[in-house]
């Protein structure tokens, strides 16, 4: 067991990157390139030759099998893992990663990245935080499937302000540009036009600023105990 602060005292980028350049061949196995917004990466089972992490920039994240379709689970940001499946028979998920904007990534070959892991980092501090990430993401995609449409636009807020926004003070929480009504209706499963009257009732309330961007929430705590209400 970890406190949170100990297990991402080293995660990140750098510090992946750091590690990475210790083998002569890396150039040969790590380069960056730009998805373009609008462009998808799917990863599926004849698609894993490769894992990535984000530099800088956003994407939507889904996840789809036969079961329940294709399922929005969150966004992905700077210093985010795509493409760290723990075991080999979960090989035939399929994921897919839709640019919000231009995205820098790192592309680095799986094999390269698996074996300097194992020589590298024996507490397996990566695949613990990826793990991590993903039970948190899928803790926060149950709680949703919980709510009706009003409390799942206002959890869906909620949780862009904790894992994606800029804090300024005051309980003041400045979203990053991607986010738009379109957006935020298909993050909360509901229709633009229900999505703009609850921001609409927000912004009423004096939580929201959403007339231009970037959207700004006012007082996180107050939005959140709305989650309570009857």
């Amino acid at each position: 067991m970890y406190f949170k602060s100990e297990l991402r005292a080293n995660y990140s980028l750098e510090h992946l990157l750091k590690l990475l350049r210790k083998n002569p061949a890396f150039s040969q196995y790590c380069t960056q390139k730009v998805i373009a917004k609008g462009e998808i990466l799917k990863m599926g089972p004849n698609n894993r030759q490769y894992f990535y992490m984000v530099e800088q920039g956003y994407f939507s994240f889904y996840y789809e099998n036969e079961y329940i379709g294709k399922h929005f689970i969150f966004f992905v940001q700077r210093d985010t893992m795509i493409n760290f499946l723990l075991y080999k028979e979960h090989m035939d998920l399929s994921f897919e990663y839709k640019a919000l904007s231009d995205v820098l990534v790192w592309e680095i070959d799986f094999a390269f990245l698996r074996s300097m892991i194992l020589e590298e980092d024996p507490r397996n501090h990566y695949q613990l935080n990826y793990i991590s990430t993903i039970q948190t993401l899928l803790f926060h995609t149950i709680v949703r499937q919980t709510l009706d449409a009003k409390r799942r636009v206002i959890y869906c807020l909620v949780e862009i302000a904790e894992e994606l926004s800029l804090y300024t003070g005051e309980h003041n929480y400045v979203l990053p540009d991607i986010v738009t009504y379109d957006l935020l209706a298909e993050f909360a499963g509901t229709s633009r036009g229900y999505t703009s009257r609850i921001i609409k009732e927000l912004r009423d309330l004096g939580l929201l600023s959403s007339s231009r961007k970037p959207w700004i929430i006012k007082d996180l705590p107050k939005l959140k105990k709305l989650l309570h209400e009857d």
